[in-house]
This record gives C-alpha cells, structure tokens and sequence, in this order.
C-alpha cells in the first residue's frame, strides 16, 4: 500500500482523468467484466464494481493501490519490469496469451483470471484499462468436462479439425496400448488401419461441412488399429461442438466389441448346429425309424398264434422303444423351436391364462389350487408363457406323492417384471439338484420315469429366450418347492419385433 503524500498525489492524478473524461468513467462503469484503469506507475486510479465483487474488495481499499498486491506473490518480483515493456510499446492484447494467470483475492485465495489491455492516450499521459473476467465457472465446467471424459466407462478421444488428437481417456488408451503421452498432438490417422486411411481425410472434412452427431460407418464392420498391429471391432459415435476459443472439435466415443463379437459369433454357431441338428432329427432319424416301424408291423402280420410267446414279446419291446424313440426326437423338436422369439404380443389375463391351462389338465380331487393374482394383465407373448406355466403346474400335480395337497400360484409385479410362483407341498426336489433339473432329459433321481425330463429345460429356454429367468428354492414353511418364473410385462426391442 502507499504512504499519506503518495495517496494524495495519486488522488489528484485520478481526479484530473477522471474530470477531464467522464465518458471514460461512465465506460468503465458499465462494463460488464472486471475494470481498472491503471497509470505507468502501476497505480489503480479507477475501478469498477464488477472488479471489486470478484476481487472482494471495496474500491476505497483499491484506488491508490499498487497493482502488483493483486498478483500472487511468486509472480510479484517480475512484474514492474513487464509493464515497463507494456508502457514502451503499449497496444491492445491480451496479457499472457498461453500461460494460466490468476489473481490474488483479499482472503488470499487465488482465481484464475483472463486479463485484456488497452493503452488509453491522454494528452502526453498514458494509462491502461484492463479488463479482467473471472475464469473460475469456465474452468469449473471444464474440468468438469474432463473429468467426464476420464471417467467415462468407454473410450474417449476429443479431435480437432485438423485430425489431431487434443484429449483421451485410459480407457482408449487401454484399448489401443498407447499411453496418454503417446496420443496427445498426434494424428488420429495412426489408430486406424492403413486401408481407411486413404479415404479419412475426406470423410472428415465431409463430416465438418455438415457436423451433426452420428454414429460412424452405419451398416459396415468397423475395426481400429491396436499398437501391436492387430485390427480389433469397435463402435464409435461422433458430437462436434465447439470450445470456448470457437475451435471446432469432435468428441469420439469409441467402444471396443470384441468380447460382444465373439460372443455373437460363437451363438451364430451354437444356433446352425442346432439348425442342423433339428433337421437331422426330424428327417434323417425319423425316416428310417419309420421304416422300421413299418417292417415291424409287417413282420407282426406274418407270424401266426403259434409263433413262440417269447418271439412275441421281444417284438412288442422291439415296438415300444421305436415309440420311445419317437418321443424322444419330438422332445429335442420342442426344445429346439423353444429358442425362438415369439413376437405376436397380445394383452395377456393372467386368470385368463390360467383357466385356459385348468381346462387341459386333470386336477386330483384331493389337490387344492389356489390363486393370488395381484397383476391381472399386461402386454406379452401368450402361448410361450402358457407353455411354461403349464410345465409347472402339471409337474406340481403330476410328482406330488399324496393322495391331498395344494397348489398355490401367485403373481405380483416386480420392477418391469412379472413375478409368478408356482408353491406346492409334494415331496420337494433336493438342494444339489436344482440346477441340473433345468437340464435337458434330466429327471429328479436315476430312476424317475414318469417324465421325459425336457418340460423344465423348454421351460427355461422359453423364459431365457423372451427376456426372463427362472429358479426353484425349497419351502421353509411347509414340505414341497417354489417355482419362480420373472417374465417382462413391457414390450422391448431387444425381445420383440
């Protein structure tokens, strides 16, 4: 600060600009940014308002003042001599163009600041109006900006026109095998693969005449260039915008899709052996298994009462395992359509569905069958949900071992799903075989056979297939096991047309 006589020298020189030019203090007044009005000497002889709320102090404490009290104190020392080169050559420019600059504020905290000159002529004095805008909300919302980048679960690369690499994320860089430095300033050309590159330069400028947000090369097998020469696929998505110097740049959003190729090629594969193997079973096997059934029938034909009990017998087993066999390729026929998305939605009557299922099956007298429905409808599949509902409402009928029980079915929703139980209070199914029930042809125990073992693994594929999931838990209240079965009560694009 400046001693008594300084003050009143400064005062006077203040005054005598200030008389001589109201229109200057009128200007200053009303500018919407920080503004101070400084002399050679680097006293402040006007301020604004603006300038006193960023820098919160009063204009009183700085008109007079020593401008350098505003600067943090490592940049201090050096400044008088910069404004002895500032007063020298004085025009209009921005002070420090590529450096960070900040002011000092009265609680001593620091903000960072964009400083503007401008040299004012005043007879033979000169002096400078500085304009100074508070950068804290920008630089706040930039690194905001990066932080979202860094932080993004994909990989990020922010491009300028030129195709320049200006920021990324470790994500992208773990996809590539770059590091950050290896990136930054360098040609986005040297993640690509040689044949795309020919061509980029024009796509881009392309890009740039019409800058929309898109994703890139709809329709075609995108692949980038990994540090080891490897070519892997990726999605990538394009937002042009524009920062705070008007540069424009495109923010790349780029996901790499090779575990989710792999994983579609490998249920492309499991999908065409299943094809073939459906049509094998329904052509290959079935036909000769019919011819044998045929000379079976005629062999049947030729031999006379007296033909050897035994002889008999061996022809009737000979029959009932060409049936099994049958069943056997009609079950696998099932199981394998089970895998295909129904897509003629309707609006599903839960109780509805229910009767419909009642009608066809032959309830024991002694066997209860309870309902509490608390989701009456929604919009889905109706014969894929029939067949898994009926799956496990004959088996609870079919594999209880008393001549009374009960059947409690119920229905809630549950978040965007229906949650169906089927409860009953047979005999129970043991904790290790919960998951291998849903297997195919796999039955409770070695010597089950009162079932194919094929209802609960249908079920399964069915509910998998159409978005849902299905478990079994056993009863802690009573004897016996609960089916759950979680279906969708809205339509998605993923499971319908």
């Amino acid at each position: 600060m400046m001693d008594h006589k300084e003050a009143v020298n400064t005062t006077s020189i203040n005054d005598k600009v200030l008389a001589e030019d109201t229109f200057l203090q009128q200007l200053v007044s009303c500018l919407p940014m920080g503004a101070m009005v400084v002399n050679t000497d680097a006293q402040i002889l006007f301020v604004n308002d603006t300038l006193s709320d960023i820098l919160g102090y009063s204009p009183k404490e700085l008109l007079g003042s020593d401008i350098d009290f505003l600067l943090p104190l490592e940049f201090q020392a050096n400044h008088k001599k910069l404004m002895m080169q500032y007063f020298n050559q004085p025009r209009k420019r921005q002070m420090g163009v590529g450096q960070a600059l900040f002011a000092r504020k009265k609680n001593g905290g620091h903000i960072p600041i964009e400083i503007g000159l401008n040299p004012i002529q005043q007879d033979e004095n000169t002096f400078v109006l500085a304009t100074l805008i508070d950068l804290t909300t920008r630089q706040r919302a930039s690194n905001m900006f990066q932080r979202s980048i860094q932080n993004a679960p994909h990989g990020v690369l922010v491009i300028d026109s030129g195709g320049l690499i200006r920021l990324t994320n470790d994500v992208l860089c773990e996809s590539f095998g770059y590091t950050s430095e290896e990136l930054i300033n360098q040609s986005m050309d040297m993640l690509l693969p040689q044949r795309y590159r020919k061509h980029h330069d024009h796509l881009r400028n392309s890009f740039h005449q019409n800058p929309t947000p898109r994703m890139m090369g709809v329709g075609r097998d995108l692949t980038a260039l990994h540090k080891d020469g490897r070519e892997f696929p990726v999605e990538i998505g394009l937002s042009p915008f524009e920062d705070e110097e008007n540069n424009e740049l495109v923010l790349v959003s780029l996901l790499d899709i090779t575990q989710r190729k792999r994983m579609e090629q490998e249920l492309r594969e499991t999908n065409t052996n299943l094809e073939e193997f459906t049509y094998v079973a329904s052509h290959d096997l079935r036909s000769p298994l019919r011819g044998i059934a045929d000379l079976l029938e005629w062999v049947k034909e030729d031999i006379d009462s007296e033909t050897l009990p035994h002889v008999i017998h061996n022809i009737n087993r000979i029959d009932v395992r060409i049936q099994r066999m049958e069943n056997l390729i009609d079950n696998l026929l099932t199981y394998a359509r089970a895998g295909k998305i129904e897509s003629n939605t309707q609006d599903i009557n839960v109780n509805a569905l229910l009767e419909n299922i009642f009608e066809l099956l032959e309830i024991p007298h002694g066997v209860t069958v309870t309902r509490d429905i608390q989701l009456e409808h929604f919009t889905s599949v109706w014969t894929p949900l029939e067949t898994v509902m009926r799956n496990l409402i004959s088996n609870a009928i079919k594999h209880h071992d008393k001549d009374t029980g009960s059947i409690a079915i119920g229905c809630v929703a549950e978040n965007n799903l229906c949650h169906f139980t089927i409860c009953d209070d047979g005999p129970g199914i043991p904790e290790a075989a919960f998951a291998r029930i849903f297997r195919l042809f796999q039955t409770v125990t070695s010597n089950e056979r009162s079932g194919t073992g094929i209802g609960l693994s249908v079920s399964r594929r069915l509910v998998e297939t159409h978005g849902g999931r299905i478990s079994v838990e056993s009863n802690t209240h009573q004897r016996g096991v609960t089916f759950h079965v979680w279906w969708p009560r809205f339509l998605r694009k993923d499971t319908h047309d």
